[in-house]
């Protein structure tokens, strides 16, 4: 009666479930994914999404972050700030 009711290897009702991925790396993932909308909004910069453009563009890293920070607020005409 079981198989009747969860599907066996004779003849399974339904779709299979797909394998659940493993909640910490679901849960990083959503956390980067918020963590790049608030940047945005609020208009920090994002030196991930940096990192990322570089490899997926094939050159090579030529800011730190300190200067990819720097940078992004001189482009902005702001100075970096606190308040």
């Amino acid at each position: 009666m079981r198989r009747e009711i969860d599907g066996g290897p004779d003849g399974a009702r339904g779709a299979a479930l797909p394998p659940r991925q493993n909640s910490t790396v679901a849960a990083g993932g959503l956390r980067r994914a918020l963590q790049r909308i608030v940047r945005r909004v609020i208009g920090a910069p994002d030196y991930e999404a940096y990192l990322e453009h570089c490899r997926a563009a094939g050159h090579p890293v030529r800011l730190s972050e300190r200067e990819y920070v720097r940078e992004f607020f001189e482009a902005k005409g702001k100075a970096p700030r606190c308040c």
